[in-house]
């Protein structure tokens, strides 16, 4: 695994969808506009709102983003632990209607393992968390080269 600025990051996430039929949609404002249900942007979905409830049809029902984030719903965890963010960016990949599992697993562990088109994880340093009542997600991810006992099921993982 070679390191990656946070730019190669980006554009081998966004090329990587691309190469599986996604259209890349740019980053909205942090200021969202005609959502009064939130006072800014806070996860990678809320520019695809209007295609999840019906509202508008995309041109494509696949997409993937790099967007801009702010959240402060749990601010007071911020500095003291490595993993809460006020501001960061959330890498997505979305399906309006048109894939699930069977396809986005397989692309998943392409992602995060190979080295050419993807982040070259070596399959040994990671962990996959899984519902337990999902028994045909832990079959694929198994099938596709996860280690059958670094998959860990965990309750109210959807």
């Amino acid at each position: 695994m070679k390191p990656l600025t946070g730019m190669e990051i980006r554009n081998r996430w966004i090329k990587f969808f691309e190469s599986k039929g996604h259209k890349n949609v740019p980053s909205v404002s942090l200021v969202p506009h005609g959502d009064k249900s939130l006072l800014w942007v806070n996860a990678g979905v809320t520019g695809l709102k209007k295609y999840f409830d019906g509202s508008e049809i995309p041109a494509n029902r696949r997409m993937t983003n790099v967007q801009k984030c702010i959240r402060t719903n749990d601010i007071e965890n911020v500095g003291h632990t490595a993993r809460h963010h006020t501001f960061f960016e959330m890498l997505g990949n979305f399906s309006i209607g048109d894939y699930f599992r069977d396809e986005v697993i397989p692309w998943a562990f392409e992602l995060l393992t190979d080295e050419e088109v993807g982040f070259g994880f070596p399959k040994e340093k990671l962990y996959i968390t899984y519902n337990p009542m999902d028994k045909a997600s832990l079959e694929l991810w198994i099938k596709v080269g996860m280690i059958p006992d670094h998959m860990i099921p965990l309750e109210g993982n959807f």
